[in-house]
């Protein structure tokens, strides 16, 4: 199964950088770059699965404990992503609350790359500016859409196959414990249920969420990055620590270079795992021959992964508040300790215990196990010091790293408790965000769309200049978005979480639409849509918009030319 889920992962990774080289050299990708890139992750697939021919096999599941754990992540990947997007009658919904903003904002960028957007792509949710997202997964589905796929269809089946290779993943880095540890993530709320609180409350009450449903259902850039760095880190573990082979060379610089088109936050994490394991191959936790093994690793991967920073980041220019400092986090100031009891329980307690118990052991399996924690621990402590988004809680992203490279150290103490002990060791640590994912997979969807209203506006907007920017009403859910079609400023929430610089246009825009005719030129809109997102915040358009020239309209509602055609 390793070698599948590998394999895999090599392909998307390989169709990925050739799109971006086809998006880059043609200007835009269609159908045929599309097949092209998709050919070349086929290669890409098979050479990966020609060198991975000596891979150790998977341990297998033992007892029913670990079935138990490997079963409940099954069930949660089909009901996760099988029902990831759906359609009931006219309305296009999703599954997940959490996912409202997230899969409408990866809807907007697949369709808007499939749509031919010229590269490097603007930001489609603030036209003009360059995009900073880290657009590999949705490059991924916009190949399958280009090629024939249903964009539904491909979001669950890359969904599902992500999450199958993640699943393979955390049981490679460390069997049933790790894959419980990322699944039932989780402190002491469940004390609240015994005042009466219901278990919707779980989830509400703490800042450290359920891991697979506030991440990796809705950060679709850790179907790929969850699974490669899981794989690089047994890699590594293996060549720096253990001097046993681990994956190829070459895969493991294929994996590690393009891990910032699809999640930044992944590539710093294990840069900080390579820098902290150079740094104590000068200590006893470390082999001094790992050296000269990392040093070859980074002086390989050194020049595509810096282009591919460069791309993504718009030339190392990111986003504002990237990095500021926040001491304790998303900590609550009038009650601090509940505060981390109920987020995190005796997890940093039984982390301190298990940390000092390998220190005195003195063993080689307990130094590497002490060299594993280390960046773990460096990590936790500087999520816990400084914000690394504009949005703090976006933190979690790294502090999800510290945590997974934590829990085989912890197990390694408390595989040796008594059984009873370990039972209630696991309960006290597992017991919130079981209740939370549990919770989680219940209801019936959460609508984003009305299908009628998205099939009658595709099909009068194909006629449209790829130039055109539209002036709309700012909602994650906009129906332009949804076709991906750019506009001036997009959902205020996606604005602030990508760091972007929004306020002086977002004010325009919003004088525009009140009646303000000449706030709009500076916006750079070249359209004027008026449907009902328009309707229900502002009315009927304002004066200034009756006497333009209508493009194109429907039940769906009106667009309106602002520019004339010869200046798009």
């Amino acid at each position: 199964m390793m070698r599948a889920a590998v394999a895999l992962l090599a392909g998307v990774a390989m169709a990925v950088l050739v799109a971006v080289a086809e998006g880059c050299l043609l200007g835009n990708l269609g159908p045929l770059s599309a097949r092209v890139a998709l050919l070349a992750g086929v290669g890409g697939l098979a050479l990966a699965w020609r060198a991975l021919d000596k891979l150790p096999p998977l341990p297998r599941p033992r007892g029913w404990v670990a079935w138990g754990v490997v079963g409940i992540y099954a069930l949660f990947t089909l009901r996760a992503f099988g029902w990831l997007a759906f359609t009931n009658g006219d309305e296009l919904l999703v599954l997940s609350p959490n996912n409202l903003g997230d899969f409408s904002i990866h809807l907007t960028y697949v369709r808007y790359l499939a749509n031919g957007a010229a590269f490097w792509p603007q930001n489609a949710i603030f036209a003009s500016e360059p995009l900073f997202y880290p657009l590999g997964a949705d490059l991924f589905n916009a190949l399958l859409l280009l090629c024939g796929v249903e964009v539904l269809r491909g979001f669950i089946w890359v969904g599902l196959l992500g999450a199958a290779a993640t699943g393979v993943a955390l049981w490679r880095w460390g069997q049933a414990f790790v894959v419980a540890g990322f699944l039932f993530n989780g402190g002491l709320a469940f004390a609240l249920l015994f005042a009466g609180n219901p278990t919707e409350v779980l989830q509400e009450s703490v800042a450290w969420k359920s891991l697979p449903l506030a991440l990796l259902v809705t950060q679709r850039g850790l179907l790929y990055a969850l699974p490669v760095g899981l794989f690089l880190l047994w890699s590594w573990r293996k060549r720096f620590l253990e001097r046993r082979p681990g994956l190829p060379l070459w895969l493991e610089c294929l994996f590690y270079s393009t891990l910032p088109l699809f999640h930044l936050h992944t590539f710093l994490f294990l840069s900080l795992v390579l820098a902290t394991w150079f740094l104590l191959s000068w200590t006893p936790l470390a082999p001094r021959e790992a050296r000269g093994r990392l040093l070859t690793l980074v002086g390989c991967s050194f020049l595509p992964a810096t282009v591919c920073v460069a791309l993504q980041s718009g030339g190392f220019r990111a986003g504002g508040g990237f990095l500021r400092w926040l001491p304790g986090w998303m900590q609550e100031p009038e009650a601090p300790f509940w505060f981390w009891l109920r987020n995190f329980g005796f997890f940093p307690l039984l982390i301190v215990m298990a940390l000092f118990w390998l220190a005195g052991q003195g063993t080689p399996i307990a130094r590497r196990w002490l060299a594993v924690a280390s960046p773990g621990l460096l990590c936790f402590a500087a999520t816990l010091l400084w914000a690394f988004a504009p949005w703090e809680w976006d933190n979690t992203k790294l502090m999800l790293w510290g945590y997974l490279l934590l829990l085989p150290p912890l197990w390694a103490l408390l595989r040796r408790w008594p059984p009873v002990a370990r039972a209630v060791a696991c309960v006290l640590l597992f017991a919130s965000g079981f209740l939370s994912l549990v919770e989680g997979m219940q209801g019936t969807g959460y609508s984003i769309a009305r299908r009628s209203e998205l099939d009658g506006m595709e099909a009068s907007l194909r006629g449209l200049p790829q130039p055109a920017v539209f002036a709309c009403q700012p909602a994650y859910n906009h129906p332009l978005l949804l076709l991906g079609y750019p506009v001036v400023a997009g959902y205020e929430g996606h604005l602030l979480s990508h760091g972007i610089a929004y306020h002086p246009r977002w004010h325009a825009l919003h004088a525009g639409l009140r009646g303000e005719a000449h706030t709009l030129a500076p916006t750079g809109a070249t359209h004027l849509f008026w449907g009902r997102p328009e309707r229900e915040a502002w009315g009927e358009p304002p004066e200034w918009v009756r006497p333009l020239p209508k493009v194109a309209t429907g039940p769906w509602g009106t667009i309106y030319l602002l520019q004339p055609r010869a200046e798009l």
